[in-house]
C-alpha cells in the first residue's frame, strides 16, 4: 500500500444539502458528485479511512461535507505534496469549482472541492 501522496476522494449526494462547514459558514450543496483533492504525508489509507467515516470529529473543511455525502471512492496519485496543488488545478480545467477555498486554507489554490451533476 502506498504510504503517501495526493489523493481524488469522490463523494456523492443525491439531494440538496444545507452543510455547515466551519468558517466557510453554512453552504448549499446540490445533487452530484464532488471531488476532493488532499494529500497526506504518511498514513494515507489511514486518511482515506478517515474521510469515508461519518462519524468523526470536524476538523478540516471536507470532514464537514463527508459526514453528510457517501464517499464512493478515491484514487491515489503518487508523489510530493506540491502535486496536490497542480492536481487541483487539473480538476479546475474539467470542473466547477464547488466552493471557493475549500479544502486550500494552506496554499493559494482557489479550493481543492470541485463539483459535477453527472451521477
Amino acid at each position: 500500500m502506498i504510504e503517501r501522496g495526493t489523493y481524488i476522494a469522490v463523494f456523492t449526494t443525491s439531494r440538496r444539502r444545507r452543510i455547515q462547514v466551519g468558517r466557510l459558514g453554512c453552504l448549499w450543496f446540490e445533487p452530484g458528485l464532488y471531488l476532493y483533492v488532499g494529500s497526506a504525508q504518511r498514513n494515507l489509507a489511514a486518511r482515506l479511512e478517515r474521510h469515508a467515516r461519518r462519524v468523526k470529529p470536524l476538523r478540516w473543511h471536507i470532514d464537514y461535507l463527508s459526514t453528510r455525502a457517501a464517499m464512493v471512492g478515491a484514487m491515489i496519485v503518487p508523489g510530493p505534496r506540491e502535486r496536490e496543488c497542480e492536481l487541483a488545478r487539473e480538476l479546475g480545467r474539467m470542473y466547477d469549482l464547488a466552493v471557493p477555498g475549500f479544502g486550500a486554507s494552506d496554499c493559494r489554490c482557489g479550493g481543492h472541492l470541485f463539483y459535477t451533476e453527472e451521477l
